[in-house]
C-alpha cells in the first residue's frame, strides 16, 4: 500500500482518488484483535454517478492504523469556511428544508440520499423546516453563523433567494455573505445546484435526483463567489437576484405551470405545450428594451458553446474561480438589521445607472418591437434540465439578454423547436434566438400581459424593470473541478 498526493494505492484494488474520499475512521474492534482496520469512505464516479464504495485498510497493529488515519485525515482536511474567525471548521451544518417544495418530497429525499453522507464525513447537522413564505429569510437574519460551517438549502431556487435575502438584511452582511450556501436540489427547478455542478464538472442527472452529488461538496468544499444583482421594479421596489429576470413566454410557462406542481419537473413541459399551441394568440408583447452592451468578443463568441462541448473551447481559466477571502474581523458592523430589502440594497450597485423613472443617456442601445419573451439570465442553467447559457459564470458581473422577436418567427412550430432544443443547448444557434451580453438592462413593456418573474418568483405583470450587477457576491459550496476518465483518455 502507498499513499501519494492524489491517490491511495492498495494492492489488488483500483486506485482511490483522494478527492473522492470524504472521511475515514478506525473500525470498531475487539481489544484482543491481532489486526486493526481503517475505513476509508470513498465516493468514486461509477458510470458517471457517485457511488459509495467504502474500503477497509487492515494493519498489523493499532499504532500503524492510527498513523495511517492521521495521514489520511491531513490530506482530506476541510478548508475553514470564509466567514469563520477560527482556524478550524465547526464540523456542523444547518439544513433548511422546505417540506412543501416540489412534490413535497424534500425531507424524504434528504433522508434517503443525503443524511448518510454527512454521517460518513463526521459532520453533524441541525435541521429546521420552513413553515411559511419568507421564513428562511427570518431564520438567516437571526442565525448565529459562528455555530455552522454552511447552510444546506434543501428546496428549489426560491428558498435560496430567501436565504440570500436574509443574509443581505443582516447587520453584519459583509461577513454574513461569506457564509457558505449549499443548494440541495429538492425542488422542481434546481438551477443553482445544476450550475454549480456544471462549473465543477460534476456529473449529475438532469431529470433525476442529484442530492448526493451536491451533498458530497459539503464534505470536501470549494468556496465559490456567486454574483448578486439588483433589480429595480416599477411596482415592487428593488429586489435581489442571482439567476434570472424573465418577462414573457418563459415566465408565463414557469408561473403558469404551478397548476401542475403535482407532476414534478414535467410540469414545465406540460405548460410549454399548452402555451406554444396557443401562439400567436398569447405571448405577443410589445416592449422597449435598452441595454449597455458588454463589448467583449470572447464573451459573445462563447454564448454559442453548448454545455456538452469540450470545456477547453471556453478558453483558459473559464472554470477557475478566485478563492473567497477569509473574514478578517474588521468587517463593518451595523447596530441594527436593515428594515427592508430596499434599504439594504441602497448604493450597492456595481455600475451607476439612472433610476427607472429617469431617461437614459447615449451609452445605452435601445430596440422596440413585438417580442415573445425577454430574458435576463446570469447562470448556465435555468433548471437542472435546461442548460440555457453554458458560458455564463457564477461570479461574473455580466448578464445575458435573450430575446425572441416575432419578426424572426415563421410559425409556432418554430418556437416549439427552440424549446425542444434547450435541453441540448441547440437553441443557442436557433435563428429566433438573440443573445446579447450586457452590463445593464432596462425592459419597459408597452402593452398589457406577460408574466414577470425574478429567480422564478412572480411579481406584478406588466412591470417595467432594470437590472444591474451588485458589488456583493454570496458564497456557494462547490468542489474541486472533476477530471473525468474520458477526459483523461482524450487528453493523452
Amino acid at each position: 500500500m502507498s499513499l501519494t498526493e492524489a491517490e491511495l494505492l492498495i494492492t489488488g484494488e483500483l486506485p482511490i482518488r483522494i478527492d473522492d474520499v470524504i472521511g475515514c475512521h478506525l473500525e470498531n474492534e475487539l481489544d484482543n484483535a491481532s489486526t486493526s482496520s481503517v475505513v476509508v469512505e470513498n465516493f468514486p464516479l461509477v458510470r458517471n454517478r457517485r457511488a459509495h464504495r467504502p474500503v477497509n485498510v487492515t494493519f498489523p497493529s493499532k499504532t500503524d492504523a492510527e498513523k495511517f488515519l492521521e495521514e489520511m485525515q491531513a490530506k482530506i482536511r476541510r478548508k475553514t469556511p470564509p466567514h469563520l474567525l477560527t482556524k478550524e471548521p465547526n464540523g456542523r451544518v444547518l439544513i433548511v428544508i422546505n417540506p412543501f417544495s416540489g412534490q413535497k418530497r424534500a425531507e424524504y429525499l434528504w433522508a434517503r440520499h443525503g443524511s448518510h453522507i454527512l454521517k460518513a464525513a463526521g459532520i453533524c447537522a441541525d435541521i429546521v423546516h420552513t413553515d411559511y413564505p419568507q421564513h428562511a429569510t427570518k431564520i438567516m437574519q437571526e442565525l448565529d453563523i459562528d455555530r455552522y460551517d454552511a447552510v444546506l438549502v434543501n428546496s428549489g431556487d426560491g428558498l435560496v433567494t430567501e436565504v440570500i435575502c436574509g443574509l443581505l438584511l443582516r447587520k453584519d452582511r459583509e461577513r454574513a455573505l461569506k457564509f457558505p450556501i449549499c443548494h440541495i436540489p429538492g425542488g422542481t427547478s434546481n438551477a443553482l445546484a445544476a450550475a454549480i455542478c456544471y462549473a465543477c464538472n460534476e456529473p449529475f442527472s438532469s431529470r433525476d435526483v442529484f442530492i448526493k452529488e451536491c451533498c458530497l461538496m459539503v464534505t470536501r468544499p470549494r468556496y465559490i463567489p456567486l454574483r448578486l444583482y439588483n433589480v429595480e421594479t416599477q411596482y415592487d421596489g428593488t429586489r435581489s437576484m442571482f439567476m434570472s429576470a424573465n418577462w414573457g413566454l418563459i415566465a408565463d410557462i414557469d408561473i403558469g405551470s404551478e397548476r401542475f406542481r403535482w407532476a414534478g419537473m414535467i410540469r414545465l413541459h406540460m405548460e410549454s405545450v399548452i402555451r406554444i399551441a396557443e401562439l400567436p394568440r398569447v405571448a405577443t408583447y410589445r416592449a422597449r428594451i435598452s441595454y449597455i452592451p458588454a463589448q467583449c468578443k470572447l464573451t459573445s463568441r462563447n454564448t454559442m458553446l453548448r454545455f456538452n462541448c469540450d470545456r477547453k473551447k471556453f478558453g483558459a481559466g473559464h472554470f477557475d474561480y478566485d478563492e473567497v477571502d477569509q473574514v478578517t474581523g474588521l468587517e463593518k458592523l451595523e447596530k441594527e438589521h436593515f428594515s427592508s430589502l430596499e434599504e439594504s440594497l441602497k448604493d450597492t450597485s456595481l455600475n451607476s445607472i439612472p433610476p427607472l423613472n429617469q431617461p437614459l443617456d447615449g451609452s445605452w442601445e435601445t430596440v422596440e418591437g413585438d417580442f415573445v419573451m425577454a430574458n435576463v439570465s446570469t447562470l448556465s442553467h435555468l433548471g437542472s434540465d435546461l442548460p440555457f447559457l453554458p458560458s455564463a459564470r457564477l461570479d461574473e458581473p455580466t448578464m445575458y439578454l435573450t430575446l425572441i422577436d416575432w419578426n424572426t418567427i415563421k410559425s409556432r412550430l418554430h418556437v416549439a423547436h427552440l424549446f425542444v432544443f434547450m435541453e441540448s443547448s441547440r437553441h443557442l444557434a436557433h435563428p429566433c434566438m438573440q443573445i446579447i451580453p450586457v452590463k445593464a438592462i432596462r425592459i419597459e413593456p408597452l402593452s398589457e400581459g406577460g408574466h414577470f418573474a425574478i429567480d422564478g418568483e412572480p411579481f406584478r405583470s406588466g412591470s417595467s424593470f432594470q437590472v444591474v450587477p451588485s458589488k456583493y457576491c454570496a458564497t456557494v459550496v462547490g468542489r474541486k473541478e472533476v477530471v473525468r476518465e474520458e477526459q483523461n483518455h482524450n487528453n493523452k
